[in-house]
């Protein structure tokens, strides 16, 4: 088991970095750059054609671009190069990986490709240099596990006149719009936090309210208690049972948002349908960091 011999570590599928690994090859990571600072920034920014300074509108975050450069210290030659190797393998530009870093404080993650060679440079007969340039398309630093909570939906038969006599005829009753709430609590500075929310019915046009924002989706659609919704905010999508992209049924007022930093309140709404059991919205987000 690898050992931690400098702070933060960080690990790259089956490579680590500041630690001493099972085949005594000391990895230092000497300078980093990327990780500790906020992404770049777009700035919106439109120069006034007849007047000073600019026009200037909300800025966004770029891919976050992390650059980590070191030297290892292998026991002998043939540990050297076999350390090499292990590196080169460690990420490839196709196939997305985690990167983790163990900071003192805490522990968060981001997905990242190879984004330029893997420079190896030999210094001596068991010491080379390395460096790595890997991208984050997104830029968040995220929680190493994401929060979930669910909410049903609760019900109530709605009420209407009293009639004097019994009706040998039994009717199916309506149900009044019912609401629940999950609170998650968002431990990051990232203001555009994404989210997972999954619908279970038997509900009609199920909704879910952003209390901090006063954004809702809307969804017009009708989900029998076999039916599962799921809505991925980053993505922008809304797939029924697995399969097809049910977006284009969002109602008019309704408006896509992500979560803020700190408590986030997300009521759900709509029509509980009769029989049980109760409609279910479940959350899942990640603390997310710039």
């Amino acid at each position: 088991m690898s050992t931690a011999i400098e702070s933060p570590v960080y690990t790259l599928g089956t490579w680590q970095g500041n630690v001493l690994d099972d085949f005594g090859v000391e990895w230092i990571v000497e300078d980093e750059d990327g990780w500790s600072s906020t992404p770049p920034v777009k700035a919106t920014l439109q120069e006034k054609t007849a007047g000073d300074g600019a026009w200037s509108g909300p800025g966004f975050f770029s891919s976050r671009v992390i650059n980590l450069t070191g030297r290892a210290k292998a026991p002998d030659r043939l540990s050297m190069l076999a350390a090499k190797d292990r590196l080169r393998a460690s990420i490839s530009p196709r196939v997305p990986a985690q990167l983790q870093v163990d900071e003192a404080h805490m522990t968060r993650v981001a997905t990242v490709r190879l984004s330029d060679k893997i420079d190896v440079r030999d210094q001596s007969a068991e010491i080379f240099s390395w460096g790595l340039t890997i991208t984050a398309p997104d830029p968040r630093r995220y929680a190493p596990e994401p929060n979930t909570t669910s909410t049903a939906l609760p019900s109530a038969a709605t009420t209407g006149r009293t009639y004097p006599r019994t009706w040998p005829m039994l009717y199916g009753g309506a149900v009044e719009g019912g609401t629940g709430s999950v609170f998650f609590d968002n431990l990051g500075d990232f203001d555009e936090t994404p989210a997972v929310i999954t619908f279970v019915g038997p509900v009609q046009t199920p909704r879910v309210e952003h209390v901090q924002t006063g954004r809702n989706l809307t969804f017009d659609l009708t989900l029998s208690a076999d039916d599962i919704l799921v809505v991925d905010l980053l993505a922008q999508t809304a797939i029924l049972n697995g399969s097809g992209n049910r977006a284009y049924t969002i109602s008019a007022g309704s408006a896509w948002f992500m979560l803020v930093s700190g408590m986030n309140e997300l009521a759900f709404r709509g029509v509980a349908l009769s029989p049980p059991p109760d409609p279910l919205m479940t959350v899942t987000a990640t603390s997310a960091w710039s």
